[in-house]
């Protein structure tokens, strides 16, 4: 452990710097809309041809005009006035009353017959897996002949407009076989397009993955996708893959620590993350105090990660979005698959309710280490399970149901009596409009709540109480995809939300509430449940100027309205309570607005490369009040207010990607500078969840606010990934240098300080060698910079005791942070007509051994108080572990 040297903190050269860079990306990013401002042309000629009128505008505009004289030549002198017209203005008048039209190709504006100009009609419809039936999201749809296509949504409806006659559509998913269909196209289509996952040659063939073609052509950064199937390549903690400890490998996505589930994105804390489960919030992803999350991989189909650059039609954090999506129901075939490890074990079924109209899967977790750990110690366990059940239901062409559902819970007794659990469910309605405008209407539940329990006597009084607290969300919202044609996708939509915080609810005998509510006056305050009605609007548009450039637009607003309990309302003047008023029941006290632009530009340099940027302005209204860092159950969700203001964010990015060996490797390189405000962080000395369990509830429930600063918060940095898909080989090896800072009032006596998540340098490299079509071998390496900390510095004696004095706010850093994992798999024989498969998988986790301090004791010495001794602590020595999977 050392101090931080100079070169570590942020001076005010670099800060310079940042805005300048800051102040050349904007630059950077008008000077790229320039040419779509409108130009404005006067006209005035009289007695002239369609020729000379044409030469003209050609002259003027700059455009390069293409037509047939012959065509032309048959039409009389005309006369034409015009004033500040545009140039397609232009064109309408010099071409009214003439059989004669015009289309735009590539910036070029061909002049053509009426009669030549063949009608256009929409190919619409579905793309999913042959053999389950499963939707797939992100699939690459395009005419053969231009080579320009589109994507498959959410739900994977795709839209695109084709002319009449003879056409073929090709339709890209990685990990599937390209398929080229034939069209006869004289009206609107719909077809359901089913891939195959047939084993390609990749030796043989050239590689153009939907993957790398939506990466060059869309102007979204900070985006990666991941699959159960990459997942469960890596290697596994406890021969269980998970897909929080997966995310943290990334780029720009780090873990709060190696005990923890939660992630930090960009310097952003824990609280800045939204995790939708089809699309229902997840407060709490973590079981077992942070070892492992709360989704089951084998029930999850794809997950998307935002990193900032997050669409107009989410809001609410700060940092990022991760958009997990669950798997349909095969609807095809029964299928069974599970898994048994060293703690837990899962079990997933699925299959046709009616074949090709309604399937269904229900997957479940269990662990087992409470039992085990029973065995060892009496009334010591911990113990988790989770239960997701997914039905869908194709009513027609245009009309299709989801209803999804998770519910888990843990139950410990490790350090304390605490429960806590998850529930969530969605039900969504598709409905196709017309082939132009597609609609998904969802109603949304989630829950979470833990109940800590305690037993004393004091005074031969027992005092046997529970504290409960949680949050409970109900939504119902409303998207839209409108297809306005091949250049321009436009997304809209409105949600309204109700939420219900409880920062913190007493149960028990009455000996024990009556001596805790009475400790204090006031202590009845936030015992109340807290009421939050929550709008918003978005709409945006990805809109394709030409082959090289396109452009993602749009903003989102939304409102915050605290609601009354019944109870009374504090205000706070420099973090003290000044006065208070009373909020009726359901009384709207506290508004709060938000208007959110977000900005997207995609720059394609060549046909394997472009340039990408972006401006994301964010919004978080719920705040989180959490114990440690890494976040973990006990943490407290409460609303922004009178007196805790929201939390917002300006993102600036800008990147580079380019693809190499016949697109096989992935290159690229992002760099971003974040400011946020109103972010929260615990006051000097704070005394919020003291050791004391009647002094926690007192604290928690009246003086939480008192205790807490809000300030700004600032991160910039540097992510380079490079990416391989060989036919043996594949992985990524990744390099992030980020710097994240706080600057907040009676905080370190208003001086910048390092935040929490401050890791400099952090090193990846996650590779997968296929040694045979049976064996594998994986492995990941991860190089980090250490945690911050702020420790003890001096001893005094103070009225005859020793007092510590500490360390400026995150003065000090951890040694650096480095793990080596390895795992081998070995999947069963494929014997022909055999249903039944299997795979061993053998992992070794922190191979080296080495100590990766996750935290220091301090404790006076024995033999002299004035001396302080530290110890640091760690979690994982060398940890094998052997898991058995199978499906049938």
């Amino acid at each position: 452990m050392r101090k931080l040297n100079k070169k570590e903190k942020r001076s005010k050269k670099s800060g310079s710097l940042l805005k300048k860079w800051s102040f050349l990306l904007i630059l950077f990013i008008q000077s790229l809309q320039l040419p779509a401002q409108t130009q404005l042309f006067n006209l005035s000629m009289k007695k002239v041809s369609l020729n000379d009128i044409l030469m003209e505008l050609k002259k003027r505009s700059g455009k390069n005009i293409v037509y047939n004289n012959n065509v032309i030549d048959k039409y009389d002198k005309e006369s034409i006035e015009l004033k500040n017209a545009n140039l397609e203005d232009v064109l309408v008048k010099i071409l009214e009353g003439k059989e004669l039209n015009y289309k735009v190709i590539d910036n070029v504006i061909i002049i053509i017959p009426k009669a030549q100009i063949k009608k256009s009609y929409s190919v619409n419809g579905y793309v999913q897996d042959k053999e389950s039936g499963e939707k797939l999201i992100g699939c690459y749809v395009l005419e053969s002949a231009s080579n320009k296509g589109v994507l498959t949504n959410a739900f994977g409806y795709f839209h695109i407009l084709l002319e009449a006659g003879t056409g073929k559509i090709l339709v890209r998913y990685i990990g599937y076989s390209d398929q080229t269909i034939n069209l006869h196209i004289n009206k609107d289509t719909t077809i359901v397009i089913k891939l195959s996952t047939q084993p390609i040659n990749l030796d043989q063939m050239t590689i153009i993955s939907s993957n790398s073609e939506v990466t060059l052509s869309r102007p979204q950064m900070g985006q990666m996708t991941m699959t159960n199937k990459d997942i469960k390549e890596l290697p596994v903690v406890l021969g269980e893959a998970d897909v929080m400890h997966a995310l943290q490998i990334l780029p720009g996505i780090q873990a709060a620590n190696e005990r923890s589930t939660g992630i930090s994105v960009r310097g952003g804390s824990i609280d800045q993350n939204l995790f939708l489960l089809d699309d229902a919030p997840v407060f709490q992803i973590s079981h077992l105090m942070g070892l492992f999350s709360v989704f089951n991989n084998d029930a999850v189909k794809e997950i998307k990660i935002y990193k900032g650059d997050i669409p107009a039609n989410y809001g609410g954090r700060l940092s990022s979005l991760i958009d997990i999506r669950l798997k349909d129901g095969n609807m095809q075939n029964y299928a069974v698959s599970g898994g048994i490890g060293i703690i837990c074990s899962d079990l997933n079924v699925e299959g046709p309710l009616v074949n090709d109209r309604a399937s269904f899967i229900v997957s479940g977790k269990y662990s087992y280490l409470g039992w085990l750990a029973k065995l060892i110690t009496k009334g010591i366990g911990s113990t988790f399970y989770d239960l997701n059940c997914k039905f869908n239901a194709i009513m027609d062409n245009q009309n299709r149901i989801y209803i999804s559902s998770y519910y888990g819970a843990d139950n410990s007794s490790l350090a304390l009596n605490a429960d806590y659990y998850n529930n969530t469910m969605s039900i969504r309605w598709n409905h196709v409009y017309n082939p132009e405008l597609f609609s998904n209407v969802s109603f949304i539940y989630s829950n979470y709540k833990y109940s800590t329990a305690y037993k004393s006597t004091n005074n031969n009084n027992i005092f046997n109480y529970s504290w409960n607290s949680g949050v409970q969300q109900i939504s119902l919202k409303a998207d839209f995809n409108y297809y306005l044609d091949n250049y321009n996708t436009i997304d809209f939509g409105a949600s309204t939300t109700y939420k219900n915080f409880m920062p913190g609810q007493l149960e028990g005998n009455s000996t024990a509430i009556n001596n805790i509510t009475n400790a204090q006056p006031l202590g009845n305050r936030a015992l109340a449940e807290q009421g939050v009605f929550e709008h918003a609007l978005y709409i945006s548009n990805q809109q394709k100027i030409t082959d090289h450039l396109s452009f993602k637009y749009g903003v989102r607003a939304s409102l915050y309205q605290d609601l009354g309990g019944g109870h009374w309302v504090f205000n706070l003047k420099n973090y003290q309570v000044v006065d208070s008023f009373y909020a009726a029941q359901n009384k709207i006290y506290a508004n709060s607005y938000s208007v959110e632009p977000r900005l997207g530009i995609n720059y394609r340099v060549f046909e394997n490369s472009t340039i990408k940027a972006s401006y994301t302005y964010t919004t978080q209204q719920d705040q989180l009040l959490m114990k440690t860092n890494g976040g973990g159950p006990l943490d407290v969700w409460f609303p922004s207010d009178n007196n805790i203001k929201p939390q917002t964010s300006s993102q600036y990015s800008l990147g580079y990607v380019q693809y190499l060996f016949n697109n096989r490797v992935e290159t690229s390189i992002e760099g971003y500078y974040k400011i946020m405000n109103n972010v929260v962080d615990y006051k000097d000395g704070a005394t919020f969840l003291d050791s004391n369990p009647l002094f926690t509830i007192d604290q928690t429930s009246y003086n939480f606010e008192t205790q807490l600063r809000t300030g700004k918060g600032y991160a910039y940095g540097m992510e380079l990934m490079l990416k391989c898909d060989f036919e043996k080989l594949n992985g990524f090896m990744g390099y992030t240098y980020a710097r994240s800072y706080r600057t907040i009032p009676d905080i370190n006596a208003g001086q910048q300080y390092l935040s929490p998540f401050d890791k400099p340098h952090t090193f990846d490299a996650c590779l997968n060698y296929n040694l045979s079509e049976r064996l594998s071998l994986s492995s990941n390496f991860r190089y980090q910079s250490g945690q911050v900390t702020t420790i003890p510095i001096y001893v005094m004696s103070l009225l005859g005791k020793p007092l510590a004095g500490y360390s400026n706010r995150n003065d000090y850093r951890l040694p650096p942070y480095q793990r080596l994992d390895i795992s081998l798999t070995i999947k069963s024989k494929e014997v022909q007509g055999e249903h039944y498969h299997s795979e061993w998988n053998f992992s070794i986790i922190n191979v080296l051994f080495h100590p990766n301090i996750q935290y220091v004791n301090f404790n006076a010495n024995k033999n002299n108080p004035n001396i302080i001794d530290a110890k640091g602590v760690y979690l994982f020595g060398i940890i094998p572990s052997i898991s058995y999977h199978f499906n049938f």
